[in-house]
């Protein structure tokens, strides 16, 4: 579709774009609220700053992907492993500065882990090799977390197949202009930091 009107809705304060159906009969649109709107490739975006002290950034949509919860959950405890097997080769030598450690751990605890996760990342053969790590808050939280996931694997393997997560993220990569015909690509880029961007005639000036 194509964006013909942008206006807010004062008793919700959302923000709501009238869409131009394409390759609808006759000429239909659609009022989609910005938690709702996806852009294409090609599409003219500004990118919100991750501090409060940054400008907004002007940008282009390369591409749209659309990745489950599950797997983003699974990438992430994949990222944390290698920080847990580093941190580990690390704490070789200084075996009891575990702060870093029971942060990955912590980090680990709050992730909703599923069985699917577990099979691919194999995460519980790394924290079974902590239940007895000579620091007992670290060897705790890591029986506690084999504990944990064991009942998870137990209910979902009863379940047959397993939890099925069909919420999804969309994820964009952006090429951002800058000054001097330079230019950057933003990978990953969550869709809450992109916002639509209208682009006026050749010459005009854009908001």
């Amino acid at each position: 579709g194509v964006i013909t009107t942008v206006f807010i809705d004062l008793s919700s304060r959302d923000i709501i774009y009238k869409v131009k159906l394409i390759g609808q009969d006759g000429k239909q649109s659609e009022m989609i609220p910005e938690h709702e709107l996806y852009y294409a490739p090609r599409c003219p975006v500004n990118i919100s700053p991750s501090s409060p002290d940054k400008l907004e950034t002007k940008g282009e949509i390369l591409m749209c992907q659309s990745i489950s919860h599950q797997q983003i959950n699974t990438r992430t405890v994949l990222q944390l492993k290698v920080s847990l097997l580093k941190e580990q080769a690390r704490l070789s030598n200084n075996p009891n500065d575990c702060e870093k450690l029971l942060d990955i751990l912590h980090q680990l605890a709050n992730i909703h882990m599923s069985l699917p996760i577990l099979a691919e990342s194999l995460i519980g053969k790394s924290i079974v090799t902590l239940k007895s790590h000579g620091n007992n808050l670290v060897a705790q939280q890591a029986r506690e977390l084999v504990k944990k996931w064991k009942g998870i694997a137990n209910v979902e393997k009863d379940q047959a197949c397993g939890s099925h997560d069909s919420t999804f993220t969309y994820f964009y990569t952006v090429l951002i202009i800058k000054a001097g015909n330079q230019f950057q690509v933003m990978n990953d880029v969550r869709s809450e930091f992109v916002k639509y961007r209208k682009v006026l005639k050749v010459g005009a000036e854009e908001n």
